[in-house]
């Protein structure tokens, strides 16, 4: 039926009345009723969407909250420097380990990192070059001892030395996983003495670990532990928060060159202005 443009669909019982969307509010001439049950309707609807809007939005919230609790913290990259471990005891002096095979160690990352390598090192006694190269490796114990990396250390003074390692840039960054067994071993020949086994059990304080590749948790000392054996990766088994120290692993330890330059710059212009104070 039409009423002053107003198109009216009516029901069965013709006791109630409906307004397409689409037509304008009832006039006067239309009654009260009509009026009120149309405002009613509106209304409703807006209150529905509006519980429907606020519930939606509590969801979202609570799941973003939850998954900041229960996600591991994660940084997008590792701080410049790091390294697996730094021996606190000078290997060159003390006891040399004589073995021929593959040494290093096993170790647990951190819950709380994803953390990046791009270099592996050998150790170098005395920091006077190394007599022969050296294959350093590093295995995800997390997945069956797949490979990750290898890289060969050369002979002689070339690689850079860095806390007493010699350190060979990776072609690219490799990502480790939070909460994950990874294996790094070195192929040693008794000829580049590495000094031994060091550990930190029991306070020992021979090595520090880097939290940002080790889990430092109390009662997580058992997930590192030195390596050895005939093959790689190595299974062999010894110590406690132990190594063997000949192989390291690290994030960007060695210097850019543009940063090397502007030392070189600085150190420059500081013994300029020595001079010229005197």
């Amino acid at each position: 039926m039409q009423s002053g443009g107003l198109s009216i669909l009516q029901n069965k019982d013709r006791d109630n009345l409906y307004y397409t969307a689409a037509d304008s509010p009832p006039g006067p001439h239309q009654g009260r009723q009509g009026f009120l049950e149309a405002v009613c309707s509106t209304q409703t609807q807006s209150e529905s969407i509006s519980s429907h809007m606020k519930r939606t939005l509590a969801c979202f919230l609570l799941t973003a909250a939850l998954s900041c609790v229960l996600s591991p913290v994660v940084r997008a990259q590792t701080t410049n420097g790091s390294m697996l471990f730094t021996p606190n005891v000078d290997l060159s002096s003390g006891t040399q380990n004589s073995y021929v095979g593959y040494v290093g160690g096993v170790f647990l990352t951190s819950y709380d990192y994803y953390p990046d390598v791009n270099y592996l090192g050998y150790y170098d006694k005395g920091g006077d070059g190394l007599a022969n190269s050296h294959t350093v490796s590093l295995w995800d114990a997390s997945a069956g001892n797949s490979l990750l990396v290898t890289a060969t250390v050369p002979a002689g003074t070339s690689a850079p030395l860095v806390d007493g390692y010699r350190w060979v840039a990776l072609p690219s960054t490799v990502h480790l996983t939070y909460n994950n067994w990874y294996v790094i071993d070195a192929q040693v020949d008794n000829v580049d003495t590495w000094g031994d086994l060091i550990t930190d059990n029991s306070g020992a304080g021979q090595v520090t670990w880097s939290g940002q590749y080790a889990n430092l948790a109390g009662g997580y000392e058992f997930s590192r532990a030195g390596r050895y054996d005939s093959v790689e990766p190595p299974s062999n088994q010894s110590g406690s928060d132990a190594i063997y120290p000949a192989a390291n692993l690290g994030y960007n330890v060695v210097p850019e060159p543009t940063a090397l330059a502007v030392l070189g710059l600085g150190g420059l212009a500081f013994g300029v202005a020595a001079r010229r104070r005197r």
